[in-house]
């Protein structure tokens, strides 16, 4: 659960989001500390290209966050 976005964030957000609850979702998200966006919708998230190339924060699938963090514990693990 995140607070409210900026105006900031809302605009950009619906710039990159066709749909106004997503677009509401991705602002609220871009206002948080955030490393990993997951989603099911491809439309609007997973397949956004302009979304994803503009956000500062990775952005998938339930599978792709778990390799994501699977990597990220891998590389942990080799570097003790």
């Amino acid at each position: 659960m995140t607070g409210h976005p900026s105006g900031e964030l809302r605009m950009r957000a619906d710039r990159l989001v066709d749909h106004p609850g997503d677009a509401q979702i991705l602002a609220s998200a871009w206002g948080e500390d955030i490393d990993f966006f997951v989603s099911l919708d491809r439309k609007h998230f997973v397949d956004n290209e302009r979304l994803v190339r503009s956000v500062p924060f990775l952005v998938g699938t339930p599978g792709d966050c778990l390799a994501w963090i699977r990597e990220r514990l891998r590389d942990l693990a080799d570097h003790p």
